[in-house]
């Protein structure tokens, strides 16, 4: 059985303060505005964390200084209708998108990390 879905409302808010600075497939980067940082939950990362390791996501680079995430992900999985969703969908769309690209009784995918 897979896990369940974590909670994401407690970083949904965060998406106005996230712009696509670059788009090809398989790569995305996204710039996080200075307000984000004020706005950052309080709430445990852990099981966010946890739902992107089981995502076909390659590699999660966070880069503070220049306030930037590079997500290198799967575009044969992931597709580009599935970022408008994440980046502008409803809590009940993403939690639908998500559950499309884990699937019932998803294992972690296996490939280079850098998330934490």
């Amino acid at each position: 059985m897979a896990d369940p879905m974590p909670d994401l409302a407690p970083f949904l808010h965060l998406r106005r303060h996230v712009t696509v600075a670059h788009h090809v497939a398989g790569r995305i980067r996204l710039k996080l505005a200075p307000a984000a940082l004020r706005a950052m939950p309080s709430a445990d990362p852990a099981p966010f964390l946890d739902l992107l390791r089981r995502l076909p996501v390659r590699i999660a680079r966070l880069n503070p200084a220049a306030l930037s995430v590079v997500v290198e992900y799967d575009p044969q999985v992931i597709g580009a209708a599935d970022w408008q969703v994440i980046l502008n969908g409803g809590a009940a769309e993403i939690a639908a998108a998500l559950n499309r690209q884990l699937g019932d009784g998803a294992s972690p995918h296996q490939s280079q990390r850098s998330i934490p």
